[in-house]
């Protein structure tokens, strides 16, 4: 169901919900004399505003902008008090408080006043030393010098920088990748010579039908190479997958709203609220909401989208955490047209067809309605010193309530097909269930970081799909635009005539995976250490049935595969500079088909194995660098080979890529940051069918550099300028490589005036107004020409 914010007595309702809860924790606290009070200062003298003053007992402050804090009303007894500010190290004090006295706590961090206003004014986004460290790669608290793997991490100050909306504008700050979307929306990218369109959330499995606003997103972590030993076979790909972590609460009160307006009548709004519902007693609440529309630059086609995104965490002991957070998405809207070529063509780009860049061919009664929500319950439980236990249930849910697509297949330069898809409905879902175990021990004089996990997945999916063609529509340049009437407008009343006049069943498939898995990272020496890795996975696949046939499913298959990966890392330098190595194998399980001659064929899994080495540095918060060079090779892959009976699907297909990335990452001197990444890429199938050939939709060379700077004293501080590029080299749209897709230069620009109560963006996009067009490995999209955007946000 699509959600709508006329529905705003809900949204009220919610916003004085957490108001008053957050008065009623404010009007709870009794002035007595029972009292912990201090000041908090930089290595210069200066109060040291907006550092977070915590008590172990729960409890947390705000430091005024005196540098001072005060805690009322405490039962006397010993207390803890930490505080802590972005990107500093936290400092504690251990006093005991007595009936009617004051206990004095005073600290002194270890910046100075210059690197705390930096701080509060563009952020910590470049330092990724600590920042780039992730329980999720490993699924072990590793550090980047310490895995043998190459990932890469983008965090929500980046995010805010560069005025990114949706998950894929945040890939263009990954090494390599070239950012896509789905037919039907979903984020996507190509990186080393592969798609991935499947999307882990905190970890865990989503089944998206939308794609991800990034007004919920804290990081996004894309993680390279065949990844199936850690993540399973269901949602990955061989060049690597994307796993984005969502907001969570936090102690004291705060949060932010905003409101952004744009070209095509853009408007967004947005609200970060975390209102701690007990905080003394770990009780912790935050939610996250987004309402935006938006018009297209096309002739036809818009855009509407809601999210919700609560959160919730509850510290019941020194041991246990739980935690519960969703999201609920919807869009309502004209879905684009996905542009096809006929093989007869005889064209090798668009600029040689006669097309209108802002005709779209469609029509706005051709609503389309998504919807995605995900939900996760997570238990982290401290079983000893050396172990614990985290315990994770992730349900992601997807749903089109009427999905309108065309395909625009260009049978000459003139003239074109279009054949509307509707999907009249369609659900899908996906459980997915995970224990594991993670240890941080010693055998002898030997540190070993273990995780041993379960994981179990099940998904369906429920659709009715129509495909309805309409023949050859003729497309008029420009000149001629005054003969639209030739190209007749399908509107919805015509596709429900048309399936009015049929009864299409609905298709369910349903399918299951048992997996476990073992990763040990073992220290050989205090700079050497091995990562081994095993996941042995059991595929459970029932089959299509439809429900209006009823046919016997012949298609049911069951498959086991076994997944190892191996890693060296030796850090040159402890600390600074790292060498690694790794072997990973990843792999994907194929259904079954049905061939021309009625008979049923069953398939190995596909198998990737890539091998990988490179340089990972890391200076501080000064300068931060990876580099690396990969081998992947794929066999099993399915190809269409021609018979004297027919065309049949067989299996023995190999394919090769290989390239090198690098991503450097720098703070020069204050006020200046930089993200700068280069891949390259080169790809070709080495049997099979397209030997020779590149992958469609692959790019040989991809250029991205970001950079920022900002005034951190003086009258005008806070006001700074970013200017961002990205280069994406040409790539194929058909199989045989002779329709290209041009390469393309993208060049932004931000303005942004930063402070700690507020901020003003403005940003403008494809400043040099180029037009290009994005494939997704099957059609390709025209994408927006210039345009321009402006925000401002209250923090409070």
């Amino acid at each position: 169901m699509y959600l709508s914010l006329k529905n705003s007595k809900s949204f009220s309702f919610l916003l004085c919900l957490l108001a008053f809860l957050y008065a009623g924790n404010v009007l709870a606290q009794k002035n007595t004399n029972n009292l912990i009070q201090g000041q908090v200062t930089t290595r210069d003298g200066s109060p040291a505003a907006y550092s977070t003053i915590k008590l172990s007992n729960g409890r947390s402050a705000r430091v005024d902008k005196e540098g001072r804090y005060t805690f009322r009303d405490l039962n006397p007894g010993t207390y803890v008090v930490t505080v802590s500010f972005v990107g500093l190290p936290e400092q504690s004090q251990t006093l005991s408080v007595a009936v009617g006295e004051t206990a004095v706590a005073d600290f002194v961090l270890s910046a100075d006043g210059k690197t705390l206003d930096e701080i509060l004014i563009i952020g910590q986004k470049y330092a990724i030393t600590s920042k780039k460290e992730s329980d999720y790669v490993a699924r072990l608290p590793l550090k980047n010098l310490e895995n043998p793997q190459v990932y890469s991490v983008v965090d929500k100050e980046l995010i805010k920088e560069q005025m990114a909306l949706t998950l894929e504008e945040s890939f263009r700050n990954v090494p390599g990748a070239a950012p896509s979307k789905t037919g039907a929306g979903m984020p996507s990218f190509f990186s080393r010579g592969f798609q991935t369109s499947e999307n882990f959330r905190n970890g865990m499995a989503t089944y998206l039908r939308t794609g991800i606003d990034l007004a919920q997103v804290e990081r996004v972590e894309t993680i390279k190479g065949p990844t199936s030993t850690l993540f399973g076979a269901q949602m990955t790909s061989f060049g690597g997958i994307v796993n984005y972590i969502t907001k969570k609460p936090y102690e004291t009160f705060g949060g932010e709203v905003g409101y952004s307006m744009g070209s095509w009548d853009m408007n967004r709004l947005t609200a970060d609220i975390n209102a701690p519902i007990a905080a003394e007693e770990g009780l912790l609440f935050r939610v996250n909401l987004a309402r935006q529309k938006e018009n297209t630059f096309q002739d036809q086609g818009n855009n509407a989208t809601v999210l919700i995104a609560p959160s919730l965490s509850y510290q019941v002991n020194d041991r246990l955490k739980l935690s519960l957070d969703a999201d609920f998405y919807s869009v309502k809207g004209i879905t684009p047209a996905g542009w096809m070529i006929d093989p007869k063509l005889g064209k090798t780009s668009f600029d040689q067809l006669h097309l209108d860049y802002r005709q779209s061919l469609n029509d706005n009664s051709l609503v389309s309605r998504q919807s995605s929500s995900n939900v996760l319950f997570q238990a982290d439980y401290k079983l000893s010193d050396q172990w614990q236990s985290q315990t994770k249930y992730a349900w992601g849910n997807g749903s089109y309530d009427d999905l309108h697509i065309f395909d625009m297949i260009w049978k000459t330069d003139k003239l074109v097909d279009r054949i509307l898809r509707v999907f009249t409905d369609e659900e899908s879902a996906r459980k997915n269930f995970q224990q594991n175990f993670i240890g941080d021990f010693k055998i002898g004089q030997f540190r070993n970081r273990m995780v041993v996990g379960l994981d179990y997945m099940s998904n369906y999916r429920k659709t009715r799909y129509d495909g309805l063609g309409y023949g050859g529509i003729p497309v008029f340049a420009p000149a001629q635009l005054d003969s639209l009437s030739k190209t007749p407008v399908i509107r919805i009343e015509d596709v429900n005539a048309v399936l009015a006049k049929r009864n299409t069943g609905q298709n369910i498939t349903k399918e299951a995976s048992y997996s476990a898995y073992v990763s040990d990272v073992f220290n050989v020496t205090d700079r050497l250490s091995a990562m081994a890795s095993l996941r042995i996975d059991r595929i459970i696949n029932e089959g299509l049935s439809n429900t209006l046939t009823r046919i016997e499913k012949k298609d049911r298959y069951n498959q086991t595969a076994l997944s190892p990966k191996f890693g060296l890392v030796y850090e040159i330098l402890k600390d600074k500079v790292s060498l690694f190595a790794n072997y990973m194998n990843g792999f994907k399980n194929i259904p079954g088909r049905e061939q021309v001659d009625k008979t049923y064929s069953f398939f190995k899994p596909q198998r990737a194995n890539q091998l990988e080495g490179g340089v990972k540095v890391e200076l501080s918060d000064v300068f931060n660098a990876t580099v690396s060079y990969y081998n992947i090779d794929v066999t099993n892959s399915l190809y269409t080979e021609t018979r004297s009976t027919g065309n049949f699907t067989v299996q023995g297909g190999t394919q090769n890529s290989k390239g090198f990335e690098v991503e450097l990452i720098g703070k020069p001197f204050t006020g200046f940051n930089y993200v700068a990444s280069y891949g390259y890429n080169d790809n070709e199938f080495i049997s099979g069918a397209n030997i020779g050939k590149r992958a469609i939709g692959t790019p040989e060379h991809v250029l991205n550099i970001w950079t920022s700077y900002a005034l951190t004293d003086g009258r005008a501080k806070g006001l700074g300028l970013g200017v961002g590029n990205s280069y994406i080299s040409k790539a194929f749209l058909d199989a045989a490589n002779t329709f290209t897709l041009g390469a393309y230069n993208l060049l932004d620009a931000t303005v942004f005036y930063n402070r700690p109560k507020y901020s003003v963006r403005v940003k403008a996009n494809n400043i040099l107004d180029k037009k290009y067009w994005v494939s997704d490995g099957y059609y390709a999209r025209p994408q927006k020409p210039f345009n321009f955007m402006a925000s401002v946000a209250y923090k409070f």
